[in-house]
């Protein structure tokens, strides 16, 4: 059973990295440990600890490489095809755009035209501006199963019969384990630039904190959040391990969506700002709705008034963790259907 895994970024990026790990999950349950996964990915050195043979889809001073060129070329070799979960696929300005023909063009073009099963596990495509959707909607539409992780994403592309369905993340098999107790005071904040700068009110709402810690989710090429967070001035850095495997709750406020994820799964009480319709599907998927704000529109007082309740409420708290556990055991009937689109598609290959 040969699995080709298309769309990897970069380890770096704990949310990518955290993406390419649940799809090999899933692919392991799929098919048992003796499935041969190779992956594509666009830093590759990022993920020499993983046992898979990986191919550099980002091209160099002369070009693609020759590997990679050979492998689009020869797709057919593969049983299964599967696009990581993410959101890659989109055309909201210029540079995306360009991202999006240069890294993952080649990718999806490949994809679309093999006759091996294909399909792209939890999407958020677009926006697709300058022209692109009708392209991406008849690549789309060559690819056997595409699963969309958030609404916009379906209306704006209903012709290719995109199928709904939590992102990656939400259909891991662990619950979030919420810790009992106290939450410590100080509340945590994660941020990125967007645009080239923080958003404004990211940066009022840390004015209305005073006090509180900051952590850092990405560090890697454009998407490295450290200066976008020590602007701020946060009182200490916290280090993903402790974030993640914490001895205390913490009340996040969180910018990326895996920060927001990672941190909720490690038994935190998270409100997103969301920059991406990725943010409002998640949280919509988790019944938290009204913790899931738009980052350039969100009211400060609000957030701060949602970070005092989940400090200081018991009630609050309470009611945050049923309804995340609630819309997590729901997922699991999700994923044991992405899980047999994976088996029915090798099958029918």
């Amino acid at each position: 059973m040969k699995v080709l895994i298309l769309h990897g970024y970069s380890s770096l990026n704990a949310g990518d990295g955290l993406l390419v790990e649940h799809t090999i999950d899933m692919l392991r349950e799929a098919f048992d440990d003796t499935a041969e996964i190779s992956l594509v990915a666009s830093r590759p050195e990022t993920f020499a600890d993983l046992p898979l043979r990986i191919y550099n889809s980002a091209p160099g001073i002369r070009g693609y490489s020759k590997s990679y060129l050979r492998l689009l070329r020869r797709m057919a070799e593969f049983d299964l095809i599967v696009g990581v979960g993410g959101g890659y696929l989109r055309a909201g300005r210029p540079v995306e755009l360009a991202k999006t023909l240069i890294v993952h063009g080649p990718q999806l073009i490949a994809a679309s035209l093999s006759d091996a099963p294909t399909v792209y596990l939890p999407q958020s495509i677009g926006p697709a501006r300058y022209g692109s959707r009708r392209a991406a909607a008849a690549l789309l539409g060559r690819i056997n199963t595409v699963y969309g992780r958030d609404d916009r994403t379906i209306s704006e592309f209903q012709g290719v019969g995109i199928s709904r369905a939590p992102d990656l993340a939400l259909l891991a098999p662990e619950h979030p384990q919420f810790a009992r107790g106290l939450p410590d005071p100080v509340p945590v904040l994660s941020v990125r630039a967007l645009n080239g700068a923080v958003p404004p009110l990211v940066a009022e709402l840390a004015e209305y904190l005073g006090e509180f810690d900051g952590y850092i989710q990405s560090a890697v090429g454009g998407n490295d959040d450290t200066e976008a967070m020590t602007r701020l001035g946060p009182g200490k850095i916290i280090p993903r391990d402790e974030l993640l495997n914490p001895t205390q709750p913490r009340v996040v406020v969180a910018v990326r969506l895996h920060a927001a994820l990672m941190a909720m799964q490690a038994g935190h009480y998270v409100i997103h700002l969301a920059y991406e319709r990725k943010g409002f599907g998640a949280f919509q998927d988790l019944d938290l709705s009204d913790f899931v704000h738009n980052v350039n529109k969100f009211e400060p007082e609000r957030v701060m008034q949602q970070i005092s309740a989940l400090s200081s409420d018991n009630h609050a708290r309470a009611d945050y963790e049923r309804r995340v556990l609630a819309a997590r055991s729901d997922a699991k009937v999700e994923r044991q259907r992405i899980v047999e689109s994976l088996r029915s598609a090798a099958r029918a290959g």
